[in-house]
């Protein structure tokens, strides 16, 4: 990888332009634009309707406007068996929202689009509501204020964490074993939205928020340069990083393979000292 792509993020921290701006200029750079040339078709966000989410869209999405949405990252069954059920939730509170034409639902695919799941820190299955502000609400000091607001959705409803300890045949708690987590409730996440309870979570803010933090597009670079790596076979990774090490002691400490008349001369050397 060139220097100057690690450097790309601090580079245009210096050019006096728009934030989305540069955003566009490094997915530009670095074809982090869906893969394609071609210009992508406008997506038109619908009420009642859940749209892909991907690495090509979802700023435009969810920061690029004043929509509010509900977004579920969701893993495949086979990084994640129950994520399905999680999921099938989420289907369940979209059919529930059916009256509310204000929000917009959304979903992130982590098996396809795992650097915006690590951008958000969403593995598994997680819900985030995502909403706007103007002016933008207050957040950490010294801080730029938000416009854009991520506040985490749980799949159950407060109080229901609790579930009894998995016990043996004879009904005694089995040793190192968890409570089962509580089973997720449509109904709690369609009232979560109707009734704006989702101001009661934590609202995710600071220099990691990822559409309006001050490192968002450097730790999205981050992810982006991890999920390439990721992509390399392991046998590949292990010849690479052998290459790399014996360049490495070779440069910096001058120790070299000697030539084979080199390597003669000191065999025939120590064989006299022997003799």
């Amino acid at each position: 990888m060139k220097p100057s792509t690690l450097l790309l993020p601090l580079l245009t921290t210096l050019v006096p332009t728009p934030v989305n701006a540069q955003w566009e200029q490094i997915q530009e750079a670095l074809g982090l634009g869906g893969g394609s040339k071609t210009p992508r078709e406008p997506v038109v966000p619908v009420p009642n309707v859940v749209l892909p989410i991907d690495k090509g869209n979802f700023r435009e999405l969810l920061g690029g406007n004043d929509l509010e949405w509900l977004v579920l990252f969701t893993t495949g069954t086979e990084n994640c068996p129950g994520c399905i059920l999680y999921e099938n939730t989420f289907n369940e509170a979209v059919a529930l929202l059916h009256d509310n034409n204000k929000i917009h639902f959304g979903k992130v695919d982590c098996d396809t689009d795992a650097v915006v799941c690590s951008l958000f820190s969403a593995w598994g299955s997680r819900v985030f509501h995502v909403s706007h502000s103007t002016p933008p609400s207050a957040s950490l000091p010294g801080l730029a204020d938000h416009l854009t607001h991520l506040h985490p959705v749980p799949f159950h409803r407060p109080g229901t964490e609790s579930q009894p300890i998995p016990t043996d045949s004879e009904g005694k708690p089995i040793k190192d074993a968890r409570p089962p987590p509580p089973p997720p409730d449509a109904k709690w996440i369609a009232e979560v939205v109707n009734e704006e309870k989702w101001r009661e979570f934590e609202e995710w803010t600071g220099w990691t928020h990822p559409l309006d933090g001050v490192f968002q597009v450097p730790i999205y670079q981050f992810w982006w340069v991890v999920s390439m790596f990721a992509k390399v076979p392991p046998m590949a990774m292990m010849v690479g990083i052998g290459l790399l090490s014996r360049f490495v002691t070779a440069r910096f400490t001058g120790r070299t393979l000697a030539r084979r008349e080199q390597q003669r001369e000191a065999v025939q050397q120590a064989a006299k000292k022997k003799n």
